[in-house]
């Protein structure tokens, strides 16, 4: 009895290695070989598409400046060429990338590019403040990667962007040519009545960016919705949704209206129709630049004694404007300022009031050079016709109700202090 206990004992020992055996690993190669996979297929397919790829890029964590256009050409030796609507439509630029390994694969762009880093540059003038720049990436993990699309995520902001093959067919300045005059056409329309369903909303662009205002009880609610400009109008980085109707992006239809309305471009139910803001509201929802020659003897004054410190200092300013800021600290209306040796802001509280008067007073806020400069290189004289250590109340003029290239500000308490804003940049204003 006890050798067939043995026996049935050595049997079923036998049985168990022999189904054990068979068991398949969960995984068939080590993680580091899977991840270098990965990376090879992924730069195969970064150089699969002869015309290179267009990438909707966000930059920022909660997309404030909505998307741009980059054309990115991938190249044998891990070199990249770049051009973006932020540049000339004719400029390129060339540096280097890597894929490498960090919870996943990740897309490097690991030298300076003159033109891709402007995303990233902490010292970018149009972005948030010192520091901070547009908060954008340039580094992204690879969420999906074939021939059609690659889906990345950017490592610091958590923005999405996309990129998809570019026809052979396409020009790279021609396309961003247009995509430039599509920009212009439809920063004409700052405000538009948004009729979906049966509701209507005011709306309001700025920028890359569509704020709907919806009134929810006695609270007015604001939601902005990033987008990308296209070459027949703009994509939204997250559909518009509201009640059950969702609006992947507009188009505009010329058409429809006395001027042309914009349309889903999902052919979902609802239309945005331009109308046109007050002087006032002109003036806050853009940035207005700033010249010598536009302002009254009283503000000439004033801007010699700021040109005669900055003279001393070795400084110049090469632009400045009135407009708005968005940054870590806020909202903010501001005196914007670039300099040969440094830039930054000072903050105006302000009151509309009416169509065509606004209210304005330096609030004692800014950046860390704009105090510098307010203090140092007598900026203070600089600001005290827009109303530095009082408030000044103004009433506006323009040349055009729909879309002005000036803006003309005249004291209502002293008509010796006016001065005049432009829509088009003026680079030196200290001498223009």
């Amino acid at each position: 009895m006890k050798l067939k206990h043995y026996t049935l004992y050595i049997s079923i020992v036998l049985s168990l290695f022999s189904c054990t055996a068979k068991i398949d690993p969960i995984f068939d190669d080590t993680s580091a070989n899977r991840i270098e996979a990965e990376m090879e297929s992924v730069q195969e397919i970064l150089l699969s598409s002869p015309n290179g790829w267009l990438m909707e890029y966000y930059p920022s964590s909660s997309q404030a400046y909505g998307g741009f256009n980059v054309l990115l050409s991938f190249y044998t030796g891990n070199r990249v060429m770049v051009a973006s609507e932020t540049a000339d439509a004719d400029d390129t630029a060339i540096s280097t990338y890597t894929l490498k390994q960090s919870a996943g694969c990740v897309l490097s762009f690991d030298s300076y590019n003159a033109i891709f880093h402007y995303f990233s540059d902490p010292a970018n003038p149009k972005g948030s403040g010192d520091g901070y720049g547009m908060e954008g990436d340039f580094e992204f993990t690879i969420l999906n990667a074939s021939e059609q699309q690659i889906l990345m995520k950017g490592k610091k902001s958590g923005s999405y962007a996309t990129m998809t093959p570019i026809s052979a067919s396409i020009k790279w300045s021609e396309y961003l040519a247009n995509i430039k005059e599509e920009s212009k056409k439809l920063a004409e329309y700052y405000r538009l009545l948004c009729q979906i369903g049966d509701q209507s909303y005011e709306a309001r662009l700025s920028e890359h960016v569509l704020h709907i205002y919806q009134q929810i009880g006695d609270e007015q609610v604001i939601t902005p919705y990033p987008f990308i400009i296209t070459l027949m109008g703009c994509k939204f980085y997250r559909p518009i949704q509201i009640n059950d109707i969702e609006i992947d992006g507009l188009v505009f239809n010329a058409g429809m209206g006395e001027e042309g309305v914009f349309i889903p471009s999902n052919g979902a139910d609802g239309m945005f129709i331009p109308t046109y803001p007050s002087v006032n509201e002109m003036l806050i929802s853009r940035n207005w630049f700033f010249a010598y020659s536009g302002f009254s003897p009283y503000g000439k004054s004033l801007w010699d004694t700021t040109k005669e410190a900055l003279d001393a200092a070795g400084d110049e300013i090469t632009y400045c404007c009135l407009g708005n800021i968005t940054n870590i600290s806020g909202n903010f209306y501001v005196f914007r300022f670039m300099c040969s040796k440094g830039n930054g802001y000072l903050a105006f509280d302000y009151e509309l009031t009416g169509q065509d008067k606004i209210s304005m007073q330096f609030s004692e806020e800014g950046s860390v050079a704009g105090d510098e400069y307010y203090k140092d290189l007598k900026f203070n004289y600089l600001i005290t016709p827009l109303g530095n250590t009082e408030q000044r109340t103004f009433t506006l003029t323009s040349d055009d109700k729909k879309s002005p290239n000036w803006i003309k500000f005249t004291d209502d308490k002293d008509p010796e202090n006016y001065f005049t804003v432009y829509r088009s940049m003026i680079y030196y204003p200290m001498d223009n």
